[in-house]
């Protein structure tokens, strides 16, 4: 059944281990630069939304919390691209008990985590922002704004390490369009 299934359902892994190597990495890499290209629409379009229809303190309060949101996404990327390092490797020697392993490893890692994470990051997050020196003025919407960010955590991360997960077995189109 499941073969006849996977003719209806096209491929969407890179075996850069076959043929040419420049287009498989052209393949796979233009995906990851138009998503990295509308993340960067996202935050434009997020801050010119909040600048103008929100107040002045609202604005301040998504820039505010911006280099921490950024160190979280740079540390769940790091994680997802650690794990997918090692999935690869199991992968590419075509030891798939041992990649089932590590995905599963990396999920319960991101669960447990997850959870640990959004309840820390819920009640640190006024220290956090005054270890930052936060205005006053801005201290109650940055506040609030951050731990509503924590609270949503999971998804970020659960995001994060699928897409690794999938760019680690060569594809890289489900994470763009996801």
């Amino acid at each position: 059944m499941n073969k006849l299934l996977s003719l209806f359902r096209p491929r969407k892994d890179i075996d850069m281990t076959q043929g040419a190597i420049v287009p498989h990495l052209l393949r796979f890499a233009f995906p990851l630069l138009l998503g990295n290209l509308f993340q960067q629409f996202y935050n434009t379009v997020d801050s010119w939304v909040v600048g103008n229809y929100v107040s002045k303190e609202a604005f301040a309060a998504v820039g505010s919390v911006g280099p921490i949101t950024n160190v979280l996404i740079g540390c769940f990327m790091g994680l997802a691209s650690g794990a997918g390092v090692v999935i690869s490797q199991y992968y590419g020697a075509r030891q798939h008990e041992k990649v089932s392993q590590t995905v599963h490893t990396s999920i319960v890692m991101t669960l447990v985590m997850g959870v640990v994470l959004s309840i820390l990051g819920v009640i640190v997050s006024p220290l956090l922002l005054q270890f930052m020196k936060t205005p006053e003025s801005v201290m109650p919407e940055a506040t609030a704004y951050l731990r509503i960010y924590f609270a949503g955590v999971m998804g970020l991360m659960i995001y994060n390490m699928g897409s690794g997960i999938l760019r680690a077995v060569g594809d890289s189109q489900r994470p763009f369009i996801s």
